[in-house]
């Protein structure tokens, strides 16, 4: 660890959960910390160096804390904030009557802190509480209303991944760190406070800060609620629910991996709908509820409808909806030549149906000989004369208003690039595709595309 590590000194603001965890590992790695609560006998607990909760190796990490002479704990919190140079603000939002994260608390102390900077300060705030969308801008501006003349308080997000139970563990050995910093020295008050952790540092936006602790734990609510599904329809099989997840969870490569967990176009394919169709059916049939698995073709639905609203409200030059749109990748997942259950081939049918006339184009495609893949099929599949299959992405994408990136051929991906500066503010690159293994030169070649977004 650096000595500037060592040296930077913290204040922990909310002794609860993650707050007490926070101070005991900062102080037992031999930083100077001030912990600060409301509440009397927590702050005489952690002054005395015990656990005010149970969690494994906390009031271990007290003790040493305690030994080293690094951790205090007090009432006064001016006093924690002119003595530090950071404070890791750790105060509760419990959900409220709406529903909603209650961050009053949170905004609260946020306010006392930078009110206690003083003059000509400097001071970074680090906000480990988890937090809705939008409470970095509220933040900001809360403290810009009271900071003193001449202070500059830096804000960060660093949201927290801490289980009860293994708390300590994980704050001492985390798999990512991410942050958002919005001043230089709020940047450097985390690298120091994560000096031990350096190569797990991830920096993001505010706005993927305050949704990332969200989106995790939607995650993982999804996996056990799906998991409780799966045993609700196996065990009347006479299968182990517990020796089939088992075997899901074998499957690194797909099942407990990456794969499927990027955004992009609903799923398709001969499998996938069919085998969720199938399974949901063979729930319902056997009055077995299982919501999760029921709304997943419904979600997927959507999501095809979200993306048609994107490209239905981009509006031409003359100030009308598009004409005609075109569509470059309809396989139903990228690199492949099958066009059944197709998503890209659902939109261009949603288009169609809406009046717009559609132009396709897929390498990939055209190479398939082998039927029920290939040309003919996708002539069928598309089924409408206003649809035109197209030979090359050149061809498909002349004249056409909104040009949607759908699962490209490599060839098909590297034409749109190059066809790039004459597509400006028509593109909707559903999956990321035109900017995914581009060289930096390339990426400056799209730099004039401006990709579109759905509205709600």
């Amino acid at each position: 660890m650096s000595a500037t590590a060592t040296e930077t000194r913290v204040a922990v603001i909310g002794l609860g959960y993650v707050g007490s965890v926070e101070a005991a590992v900062l102080a037992a790695s031999g930083r100077t910390v001030i912990g600060v609560d409301l509440r009397e006998a927590v702050v005489e607990a952690m002054a005395a160096g015990r656990a005010p909760l149970a969690e494994p190796h906390l009031e271990e990490r007290l003790t040493k804390a305690r030994s080293l002479g690094t951790l205090t704990a007090t009432l006064d919190l001016a006093h924690a904030i002119t003595s530090t140079e950071a404070a890791l603000v750790c105060v509760g939002t419990p959900r409220g009557d709406d529903g909603e994260l209650d961050t009053r608390a949170l905004l609260a102390a946020m306010t006392s802190i930078a009110q206690a900077v003083p003059r000509g300060g400097t001071y970074t705030i680090i906000v480990r509480s988890t937090v809705p969308p939008g409470l970095y801008g509220k933040a900001r501006a809360a403290i810009d209303d009271v900071v003193a003349e001449g202070a500059r308080i830096g804000l960060a997000l660093n949201p927290e991944f801490l289980r009860e139970g293994s708390a300590v563990r994980d704050r001492e050995d985390p798999q990512l760190v991410v942050y958002a910093a919005d001043a230089p020295h709020a940047e450097a008050a985390i690298r120091a406070i994560y000096a031990e952790h350096a190569s797990r540092l991830v920096s993001c936006d505010p706005a993927s800060a305050e949704v990332l602790k969200l989106v995790n734990n939607a995650w993982h609510a999804l996996k056990v609620s799906f998991a409780n599904e799966v045993a609700r329809i196996s065990r009347p099989l006479g299968v182990d629910p517990f020796e089939l997840m088992q075997l899901v969870c074998r499957d690194t490569k797909l099942n407990t991996s990456a794969a499927y967990l990027r955004p992009g176009m609903p799923f398709g394919g001969a499998c996938l709908v069919k085998d969720m169709a199938s399974l949901a059916t063979y729930a319902e049939h056997h009055d077995v509820s299982v919501p999760v698995m029921q709304h997943v073709l419904a979600s997927n639905d959507a999501h095809l409808a979200h993306l048609l609203s994107a490209v239905m409200t981009h509006r031409t030059e003359s100030g009308e909806g598009p004409a005609r749109v075109a569509i470059v990748g309809i396989g139903f997942k990228p690199g492949a030549p099958d066009v059944r259950d197709s998503a890209p081939v659902a939109m261009a049918i949603a288009l169609l149906d809406r009046g717009v006339a559609v132009s396709v184009a897929d390498a990939n495609v055209l190479d398939a000989r082998v039927p029920p893949l290939g040309i003919d099929a996708l002539r069928v599949a598309l089924g409408d004369p206003r649809a035109i299959a197209c030979e090359s992405v050149e061809e498909a994408v002349r004249g056409a208003d909104v040009i949607v990136v759908g699962h490209p051929a490599e060839a098909d991906r590297r034409a749109l690039v190059s066809l790039a500066p004459s597509l400006k503010g028509r593109v909707l690159d559903v999956s990321g595709e035109l900017s995914r293994a581009l060289s930096e030169a390339e990426r400056r070649s799209l730099a004039p595309v401006d990709v579109l977004r759905a509205h709600a």
